[in-house]
């Protein structure tokens, strides 16, 4: 079976459900096995490994309605046995800490901040508190299964929720493991730090002053961002950046895998992996940038030079790879 009969079959059980909440779980598994294809497996191996479209589409009824809604405060007892009630404190920092979950990051107009969960008993273990305008949300296994596999982590719809008002305009701290994080529709951003074991990060369409990303044995992709300064580093895997500018500083550091950009715009620009292409689209004039450029095994493009009247700077290194980057107006 191919992805596309299995999503058109998981949808047709599923044809009752409000078209956005289907839109949602198509992306949720289509995006599932994409990270299966970058964990090495076929498509047809990864469709084999799942449940049929059947039985998906029973689980998700099973979840659909009891997810519990974490916001600010609660208020009472009652409100409480249905989640948790806003509170009218400001919340400027949010943190997020999983075991075991992907992260899913949305916007609303407005309204508290939310986190959609639903513990399973026996399972999950949720610390949540909100103090002094910080809302800390922790999600902790019980017990840790003696070998984890990535596709099983998933099959469940082990998915975090979180929900931020469009105007929210603080902190962000993100945390994971044996998952993946994705962002979209920061508008405000004062700081974000976004950090995935074993996990791929997804960022786009945001405005982040300070933007921090780490991730281990998996890619990083960010689209469309605008900010002050960028550090985007991956243990084992490749970093893609497009459409995003931030003036100050624009990291990308990774050990093996290939560094790619394209319409960057940074004063400060570093790209930099061991063993993989380095190979971007600057927009900017090259005269303008100091530019110190190595590889060991490749061709390189680019040719070092400083002068101490240029105050822009252009890193580009690799050990085994090509160096490509084209400066564009």
């Amino acid at each position: 079976m191919k992805k596309e009969e299995y999503l058109k079959k998981l949808k047709f059980q599923l044809i009752d459900l409000p078209a956005e909440d289907l839109s949602q779980i198509e992306d949720f598994y289509e995006e599932l096995i994409y990270d299966g294809m970058d964990q090495g497996y076929t498509e047809e191996e990864i469709l084999a490994r799942f449940e049929s479209p059947e039985e998906v589409a029973k689980k998700i009824r099973a979840e659909y309605g009891g997810i519990v809604v974490y916001t600010a405060k609660a208020k009472s007892q009652e409100q409480q046995k249905q989640g948790y009630e806003s509170s009218a404190e400001l919340i400027h920092t949010v943190k997020v800490e999983t075991e075991n979950l992907r992260i899913r990051v949305r916007t609303v107009e407005e309204g508290p901040v939310r986190v959609y969960f639903k513990p399973r008993e026996g399972q999950d273990l949720v610390t949540f508190e909100e103090k002094d305008g910080v809302f800390s949300f922790r999600h902790q296994m019980k017990s840790s299964p003696l070998h984890l596999n990535w596709l099983n982590l998933f099959l469940d719809f082990n998915i975090l929720v979180l929900e931020l008002p469009m105007n929210f305009s603080g902190a962000l701290w993100l945390k994971t493991t044996n998952g993946s994080i994705k962002i979209a529709g920061l508008v405000d951003l004062a700081k974000g730090e976004v950090f995935s074991n074993n996990g791929k990060i997804h960022i786009e369409n945001s405005q982040v002053s300070e933007l921090q990303i780490k991730t281990s044995n998996a890619k990083i992709e960010l689209q469309n961002l605008v900010g002050k300064s960028l550090e985007a580093s991956a243990g084992n895997g490749l970093i893609s950046v497009k459409e995003s500018r931030f003036p100050e500083k624009l990291s990308l550091i990774t050990q093996n895998g290939a560094v790619t950009g394209r319409n960057l715009i940074s004063d400060q620009i570093t790209l930099q992996t061991c063993n993989g292409l380095v190979g971007a689209t600057i927009i900017g004039n090259q005269n303008d940038y100091n530019i110190n450029s190595t590889t060991r095994n490749g061709f390189n493009n680019l040719d070092n030079v400083y002068d101490s009247t240029r105050h822009k700077s252009l890193t580009a290194r690799t050990h085994n790879g090509r160096i490509q980057i084209e400066f564009t107006m």
